[in-house]
């Protein structure tokens, strides 16, 4: 169910945004204001006026005036004061997240989020638009299998060095292991192997394990599937700067509102490949879905997204990401 800020219960609408895109935000309401001052310096004189400091370009709506804000560095200002002695300065400052819940209420009174949920309102929309999906975060099922054997690895190598063993280097004795771990890494289509001599990792899967790894973490963006409630999928391309583990455990499991710019379209007929920012991706859909299925059937069942989202769906470019 998509709902706005007017559905919701009296009193303070207040936005908590686990990821935000700074730079967006603050263009967006600069757009909106022909400019934004973030600085209000108050000093309180012997006769009780008051001289104020504003700096920036412009000045917001009377309401951020009000609020007062945070340096962005602007050049420029105005000051107005009498003649008295100053005894005291106060100096108030915004939060990006408040100016988040700021530029998103005048976004919504002024009806420029479109909310979308079902499938069907794919045909009305268009790339640029600025919309507003509420629904579960299934994750990306390849970051999920990575963050799992990122987490397990150690405990199987160290498992090899008590033991007094040599590491695996084949996939028939990774699957007579007693590890789930190395269980799954033996799992990985052979085709799928990066063969690097030197690793320490105790199979070929594990190899692999390690190379995509490492591609998702120099990855400037991460892909993040949502699915609304009315059945849209969408593939929320979040910018690995404003993203980090701990948003990835935030969002773990839950329900959470997205807004943001639609990039794409997903018609029908087309698809996207969550895992096209790894080695994986390169080689196409079914590697992508042979490397998930090896670790979601059987003895080891993580439970994670399917790789390809078929259309229709949508992609985004988040502003935030806020419950």
């Amino acid at each position: 169910m998509v709902f706005s800020m007017s559905e919701e219960t009296s009193g303070y609408s207040l936005a908590h945004p686990v990821y935000l895109d700074v730079p967006m935000m603050l263009s967006f309401l600069a757009h909106i204001e022909g400019g934004v001052w973030l600085s209000e310096q108050t000093k309180q004189t012997v006769s009780g006026a008051e001289e104020k400091f504003k700096k920036g370009r412009a000045a917001l709506r009377a309401r951020l005036l009000a609020l007062g804000s945070v340096d962005a560095g602007a050049e420029g200002g105005d000051s107005s004061k009498d003649s008295s002695s100053i005894e005291s300065k106060t100096e108030r400052h915004h939060t990006s997240a408040s100016l988040f819940n700021l530029l998103y209420e005048y976004l919504r009174d002024d009806n420029q989020v479109t909310d979308i949920g079902q499938p069907e309102q794919l045909n009305e929309l268009r790339s640029g638009q600025l919309v507003e999906l509420s629904g579960e975060y299934l994750g990306n099922p390849i970051e999920d299998v990575l963050a799992f054997f990122d987490s397990l690895m150690p405990y199987v190598a160290n498992s090899d060095e008590d033991q007094g063993q040599k590491p695996a280097t084949t996939a028939a004795r990774g699957k007579r292991s007693g590890n789930p771990a190395t269980r799954a890494a033996a799992s990985v289509p052979a085709q799928a192997v990066q063969a690097q001599p030197n690793d320490s990792f105790s199979s070929d899967g594990a190899r692999l394990m390690k190379r995509m790894s490492s591609d998702i973490s120099n990855a400037p963006v991460h892909d993040l599937l949502f699915k609304a409630q009315g059945g849209l999928e969408a593939v929320v391309t979040a910018a690995s700067e404003f993203y980090s583990r701990n948003t990835r455990e935030y969002l773990r499991a839950g329900e959470f509102r997205v807004v943001g710019k639609v990039t794409k379209i997903v018609a029908q007929e087309d698809s996207i490949n969550l895992t096209r920012r790894t080695v994986v991706g390169v080689a196409g859909p079914m590697m992508a879905e042979q490397l998930i299925s090896s670790v979601s059937n059987g003895d080891l069942n993580l439970g994670v997204a399917q790789p390809i989202v078929a259309g229709p769906a949508v992609q985004i470019l988040p502003m935030a990401i806020f419950i």
